[in-house]
């Protein structure tokens, strides 16, 4: 993931060979790839702007933009403008306002740019004598977004990620372009969700050619309505002026916003904006860069707490599964002299602090265990926060071994689902018994000898939400002797997002119907569901594993379901429902 010597020197190399091509820049320094190799496209130029003081001693996010001859010097552009990519980008950087990234220029070839650019899903909503004449004028008849997305992700992405000191993952990856390469960058989002965490159009083309119509924008609208990417870790930045092209698409854009809205974004992971006076061209993006730039890079904080303290490991390494962000909170008087119980929580990046969250929204555990440990209702806890694995969350989540009791059938049933969902990529894979042997193995002994804890299974508790509970209710099952508690809410015991012939729930009640008997009759659990939403669909199993309970003779005093009124599947609504799990295990 960094640049060696030799590499370094190749690069330098073709700086000197071609530098009248090569472009200035005010701040940083890019260096170029010569006609890059594809098996997908024709070759071409790829310029890398790293920022100032590059070290492989620092992992530096991705920015991926498209057209990228015209981003970094108007002396080298056709039309002497450009975006001032690397103008803007070092000042964010330098006022701390987005995180440290490089910039990815893909050079456009020119002839093909259209056929690159245009998403060729869309022909297939077209009318036939419409698609037809788009075909010859606009694509050559040789339609070819796919191949290009595909010499992205499949070639250029792994390229960058061997060479150069980047972070890895959607939430660190990032694609946009302008007009045409705007609308490429929307339908790459779409078509591999996995692989970028924010995408921004500047001017997208949603009438997907110079004369205004309404087929194009139809057919866009249709593909997204049935491939709409999943809100839950995507930031999207629309903008247009009304100038120049860009006059004709503020009622197409509207569309396009709303429908987005419709199936759940934001405003804090969803904006649009219209710059009025502005034009279609690199001058007009140029004045406006900064905003995009910061919505989609925007500097990630530390989760902060008012009460207690928070100590962040950056990128826990394992040998189990990819490294990830720890979060260790502490009660505002932790003494090492004095030992504590300790609670292991997923999803750890949303337990604190609402302001640093994708959603805007948190569990607060610190203040939960704070009021509630100062009227003596529980003891002083230390609260380990797991960052999930963002685009392999539900890999690591699922159980894996109710998953392999399924058949090859069922399992690419569930597979094909939850690709329908955005929540995996090909063949669904789950590894959640490395992801508990992680924590076994690795993280509760870092903690117990950094820490002072009480170590012994009455005094660690395990818990999440979501799918996170289920993974919690896994891991007791599991480490009965690790675990001596599980807080589940609102526990995804469906595996996908559907009930109907959806072979997961039957499987999940056959494992706990195995596993329940070997567990001590010392050993917690905390189970709720909610009445609205998601859980809708959770409450069928919810009382299947409640009569396990009662068949397998679990006593009373160690297992509680709540059937919550009035309730939600989010963060806000656990905070105010964890306030009884925790008096539940922790209770004096």
């Amino acid at each position: 993931m960094r640049i060696s010597l030799i590499f370094l020197f190749v690069y330098l190399h073709i700086a000197s060979f071609a530098q009248s091509a090569l472009p200035n820049v005010a701040s940083g320094k890019l260096l170029r790839i010569e006609n890059f190799q594809s098996k997908y496209v024709t070759p071409r130029n790829i310029d890398v702007w790293l920022p100032d003081n590059y070290s492989e001693g620092q992992f530096y996010d991705v920015l991926y933009l498209h057209d990228g001859q015209m981003l970094f010097d108007s002396a080298n552009t056709w039309n002497k403008q450009e975006w001032g990519v690397d103008e803007t980008m070092q000042r964010l950087i330098d006022e701390n306002k987005i995180n440290a990234t490089i910039v990815v220029g893909i050079w456009n070839n020119g002839k093909y740019r259209h056929s690159e650019y245009f998403p060729q899903v869309f022909l297939d909503d077209l009318r036939e004598d419409f698609k037809k004449e788009f075909l010859n004028t606009w694509l050559q008849n040789i339609p070819q977004s796919d191949n290009y997305l595909k010499f992205i992700t499949d070639e250029l992405m792994p390229h960058i990620e061997a060479h150069f000191s980047v972070n890895t993952g959607k939430k660190h990856t990032f694609i946009g372009g302008s007009s045409m390469g705007g609308l490429i960058s929307m339908y790459a989002v779409s078509k591999y969700p996995q692989k970028f965490g924010g995408v921004m159009g500047l001017s997208t083309a949603w009438i997907g050619q110079r004369q205004p119509n309404s087929d194009i924008p139809i057919a866009a609208f249709n593909y997204f309505q049935k491939h709409m990417p999943s809100p839950l870790d995507l930031r999207v930045y629309q903008d247009h002026g009304t100038k120049e092209a860009d006059q004709y698409y503020n009622n197409y854009q509207r569309i396009i916003d709303e429908l987005f809205r419709d199936f759940g974004f934001k405003d804090y992971n969803y904006k649009s904006l219209v710059f009025e006076g502005s034009g279609h061209n690199e001058t007009d993006w140029a004045k406006h860069l900064e905003i995009p730039l910061e919505y989609l890079l925007k500097k990630r904080k530390l989760q902060e707490t008012p009460k207690g303290k928070i100590d962040h490991i950056e990128n826990f390494k394992s040998k189990y599964i990819p490294g990830r962000n720890i979060d260790i909170w502490l009660p505002e008087d932790y003494h090492p002299n004095k030992k504590y119980p300790v609670l292991y929580a997923h999803d750890g990046q949303l337990l604190f602090d609402a302001s640093n969250t994708w959603n805007n929204q948190a569990w607060d555990v610190d203040d939960i265990v704070t009021e509630l440990a100062e009227n003596g209702a529980i003891p002083e806890i230390i609260v380990v926060g797991i960052n999930n694995g963002n685009a392999n969350r539900l890999q690591e989540y699922l159980p894996e071994k109710v998953f392999y009791q399924l058949t090859k059938e069922e399992q690419e049933f569930v597979s094909d689902k939850l690709n329908e969902k955005s929540r995996t990529n090909s063949s669904f894979k789950p590894y959640s018994d490395n992801y508990l042997k992680f924590i076994v193995e690795e993280l509760k002994p870092f903690v117990d000898s950094s820490y002072s804890t009480k170590k012994d299974k009455a005094n660690t508790a395990i818990m999440g939400s979501s799918a996170g509970g289920i993974i919690s209710a896994y891991a007791l099952l599991e480490y009965p002797g690790v675990f001596g508690s599980a807080i589940c809410l609102s526990t995804h015991w469906i595996g996908i997002f559907q009930t109907e012939n959806n072979p997961f729930p039957g499987q999940v009640i056959a494992y706990f119907d195995e596993k329940l008997p070997l567990i001590g009759k010392s050993n917690k659990i905390f189970m709720d569901v909610a009445d609205s939403g998601l859980d809708i669909l959770y409450h069928p199993t919810q009382r299947k594993i409640d009569q396990l309970m009662i068949k397998h003779k679990v006593p009373e005093k160690n297992w509680k379901t709540i059937y919550q009124k009035d309730a939600e599947h989010t963060e806000s609504s656990w905070n105010k429902r964890l306030p009884e799990a925790l008096i539940f295990i922790f209770g004096r």
